[in-house]
């Protein structure tokens, strides 16, 4: 009767070692499966964030310069366009929340950037520092 306690208490045992190393095991094939699987997507919102951004910051110079009510309503245009950012910050806490850290993140706004190379000489003027 001891021995099949005994047996119970090992194969319990193993079954919990086993589950511990494959759930660690599996986290970095989900994390892998959830950026293959959203990096088009986060991609398309990092770069209309970045553009919603761009025409902001273009709109707000422009009334700066030449104030008209035209210029106004442009900006006003653009700030309704930032909500391409919301939508962003909301993916991006989505994906964070789905287990991914701030370095995958980053690193799918790498590959963002690395697909789209023709537009890196935009988002890097957009986020200089001019003096």
């Amino acid at each position: 009767m001891r021995w099949v306690s005994l047996r119970s208490s090992a194969i319990f045992v193993c079954g919990i070692l086993a589950g511990a190393v494959l759930s660690i095991a599996a986290a970095p094939l989900w994390k892998t499966a959830l950026v293959s699987l959203y990096a088009k997507q986060f991609g398309e919102l990092t770069f209309a964030c970045d553009n919603s951004m761009r025409l902001h910051l273009l709109a707000t110079q422009r009334l700066n310069f030449e104030p008209s009510e035209a210029n106004v309503e442009s900006l006003r245009q653009a700030e309704v366009a930032l909500i391409d950012c919301q939508d962003y910050d909301l993916f991006q806490k989505r994906l964070i929340r789905w287990g991914l850290d701030e370095n995958d993140v980053s690193e799918m706004a790498l590959l963002a950037i690395e697909a789209n190379a023709s537009q890196l000489k935009l988002m890097v003027s957009v986020h200089e520092i001019r003096y």
